[in-house]
């Protein structure tokens, strides 16, 4: 037991705690039934959707499109290409450049799944004026926990993610 005594929060400490409930409230929404029951994490349905709207992407270009590292993001696509849901192929316009693609069953998948809480998320940063992102930004760095050297952030809902923040 901690000898720590909890102190009244100032009013915008509670603000900040009831708009991140509200975030992860959307978030935990988004880890759906339908998407748990056929064995999807978020993190699948976010890039099978990105794949959906957006078409064949690069490791790159669908971690940029995802908000994320491509080393997370690989994980995520590994997983959906071991359920035969992405495949990976030559580009289009450069046949050396790698670009994944769904499957026939992974746009039935994307088709079928709600849309993902993250999506929403982001549009609703990309509407904020650049400063107000970045001063976000140096905040939440403030109070997150420390960041492990070399650990890009997981993707939310990311199944087996390790490393990252402790």
């Amino acid at each position: 037991m901690g000898s720590q005594s909890i102190l009244p929060l100032p009013p915008d400490a509670r603000r900040v705690f009831d708009a991140l409930r509200w975030i992860f409230r959307e978030l935990r929404i988004a880890q759906d039934p339908k998407g748990k029951a056929s064995g999807l994490s978020a993190a699948q349905v976010f890039v099978l959707h990105v794949l959906k709207d957006q078409g064949a992407l690069s490791i790159g270009a669908l971690a940029q499109a995802t908000a994320t590292d491509p080393s997370s993001v690989s994980v995520v696509v590994r997983k959906l290409q071991q359920k035969g849901l992405v495949g990976k192929a030559p580009g289009a316009g450069d046949r050396r450049r790698r670009e994944v693609a769904l499957t026939t069953a992974g746009a039935r998948a994307a088709q079928g799944a709600p849309s993902p809480g993250q999506q929403g998320l982001l549009d609703r940063m990309g509407r904020l004026a650049a400063g107000d992102l970045r001063t976000l930004a140096d905040l939440l760095e403030k109070v997150a926990p420390p960041v492990e050297d070399g650990h890009p952030a997981p993707m939310f809902f990311q199944d087996g993610a390790s490393g990252g923040r402790r």
